[in-house]
């Protein structure tokens, strides 16, 4: 299966083999940079409906890596696999309605499948649904909820799940404003490297007191992340 930085970043390497047909090969051909071994390996095994397969392929369409890129046939590909319940592949199927990538932009599609992706411990589909929340796309607009789903993400050590909810406890937005526990996430963030984070810490530690500062950065600096565990299904819309 491959990385989730494919579709708009940094191409990684494949960390799981799908089973059935020579997704071996395809796999052992990607590490390799051989893109064109990869998608005829992993045609094969896509076209025998192979979900794993059908992700793979659909991402090297998306990237124009081996093959022509073709966000359309990245889209079939993905959905494909997402129907079948692969949650990579229902999170990407998410961002691009979300983003109109392969397809017309729908938000209340893409918050359906960031749901089923959610409800699998995903963080980053968790964050996307959180977002949808917050701006009220393709959703009533429900901070509170928004709150819930960023909360999720970031208790997994998600970096930017980390600086959203640092900037919602900061602005009371969806939860009561609290800064202690504003410069709590967003220090996490920073740990994460994630961007404009230590702008939003700079701009929150002189709310604090000098005492607030070392003590919320001593308990940052024991946090461990949770494991990711499916949500109440009640909680999951």
């Amino acid at each position: 299966m491959l990385g989730r930085a494919m579709v708009f970043g940094a191409v990684v390497v494949c960390a799981i083999f799908a089973s059935g047909g020579d997704t071996a090969a395809g796999t052992q051909a990607f590490r390799n940079g051989d893109y064109k071994t990869a998608s005829r390996e992993w045609r094969v095994a896509a076209d025998q409906g192979q979900a794993e397969a059908q992700y793979d392929l659909g991402m090297l369409y998306l990237k124009g890596l081996g093959v022509a890129r073709d966000p359309q046939e990245a889209f079939r590909l993905l959905r494909l696999a997402a129907e079948q319940g692969q949650a990579d592949a229902q999170y990407q199927v998410g961002l691009m309605n979300e983003k109109g990538v392969g397809v017309p932009q729908d938000y209340a599609e893409a918050q359906h499948w960031y749901a089923l992706s959610a409800a699998r411990g995903d963080s980053e589909a968790e964050v996307g649904l959180a977002a949808l929340y917050e701006q009220g796309y393709g959703v009533p607009k429900d901070l509170s909820r928004a709150v819930y789903w960023y909360t999720r993400a970031a208790e997994q050590g998600y970096g930017p799940a980390q600086s959203r909810l640092g900037a919602c406890y900061a602005a009371g937005k969806g939860v009561n404003q609290d800064f202690v526990k504003a410069y709590f996430w967003v220090t996490l963030a920073v740990k994460q490297h994630e961007r404009d984070a230590e702008k939003q810490r700079s701009k929150l530690a002189p709310k604090l007191s000098p005492d607030d500062v070392t003590t919320t950065e001593q308990s940052a600096s024991v946090w461990k992340p949770k494991p990711g565990q499916a949500p109440n299904p009640a909680t999951v819309h």
